[in-house]
């Protein structure tokens, strides 16, 4: 699920930034597809023949990327273990679409920074100066808002959601640790195999025949998670950090228009007012980490499925 990206030609900013937009928008549009389809079909299925249709592109752009010969692992246990985060990730975060409004969903997807930066302490040893602290507690503030702790029917699908980022946020610690030895191809290409592999042998059971147009909304989020994962990775090649970063809020755009054009959902006061404090540390961290490096350094972009290549 997902790509380690680098900012290696950071001479283009425009171009970048509209691929960031575009791989935004990808991925929004997948999440509301996904949550249309959890309407009619198991969480299972439907993580299945997403992984199905989305495995062929995300090969060739693995492919792409680093040849055949970028397959090739030394550390397959590794993978083995991404595996098992993407699965909770894919599981969790796609069940939490299915059971909360897609803006809400979507805002507290925005704390994996803030979690990846705490979790770079213990796990990294990173240094984590006062500010980025500060950062930190002010964004888990907003997702305490968020979650409306005791306020209805959505607390714990939010619970379920923060737990998949912070599975998300392991597999972002997890492709650091990696990326010395492994390619773009072996991070991006094998937890999606292994999803379709445990769809194939499990799926069966759960199995809700698709009509036709359905089947070709299912096509679609392999497509647009691919496209996604694809605009992404180039747009962080392309342009610093601190440029194109701030753009990954534009999910928020994107996924108010499409929850209240397919569900007349709207975002309330608690999602607003967390999303300012949540996005107000992301991007601070995202400031914060720009000085500390003295220039854009590799990073992870926020959290969707398929930026994992699930």
């Amino acid at each position: 699920m997902t790509v380690t990206t680098f900012t290696e030609n950071t001479d283009r900013p425009a171009l970048g930034i509209i691929l960031m937009i575009i791989g935004i928008a990808s991925f929004a549009i997948m999440d509301a597809i996904i949550k249309w389809l959890t309407a009619d079909y198991p969480v299972s299925q439907v993580v299945s023949l997403r992984s199905w249709f989305g495995l062929p592109l995300l090969f060739l752009i693995a492919l792409h990327s680093d040849g055949l010969a970028g397959f090739k692992t030394r550390r397959p246990l590794a993978h083995v273990g991404r595996f098992f985060l993407v699965l909770v990730l894919s599981f969790g975060f796609f069940w939490a679409l299915s059971q909360m409004k897609l803006i809400d969903a979507v805002a507290i997807t925005f704390a994996a920074p803030i979690l990846i930066a705490a979790l770079s302490v213990p796990m990294l040893q990173e240094s984590v100066g006062l500010h980025r602290w500060v950062a930190i507690g002010v964004g888990f503030f907003g997702v305490i808002i968020m979650l409306r702790p005791g306020m209805g029917v959505f607390q714990w699908a939010g619970v379920v959601a923060l737990g998949s980022v912070l599975s998300y946020s392991l597999l972002m610690i997890t492709t650091r640790v990696l990326k010395s030895t492994e390619t773009t191809a072996t991070l991006l290409f094998y937890p999606q195999m292994g999803m379709s592999l445990i769809g194939a042998l499990f799926t069966p059971f759960y199995w809700v025949s698709p009509n036709l147009s359905d089947l070709g909304l299912f096509a679609l989020t392999g497509v647009f998670g691919s496209v996604g994962v694809l605009c992404v990775t180039h747009a962080f090649r392309l342009a610093p950090v601190a440029t194109i970063s701030p753009f990954e809020y534009t999910a928020l755009i994107w996924a108010t228009l499409l929850g209240f054009m397919l569900w007349g959902e709207l975002p309330d006061t608690y999602t607003v007012v967390g999303a300012v404090f949540v996005i107000s540390s992301g991007l601070y961290i995202i400031y914060r980490e720009t000085i500390k490096n003295g220039r854009a350094r590799p990073r992870l972009p926020s959290m969707s499925p398929d930026d994992t290549g699930q």
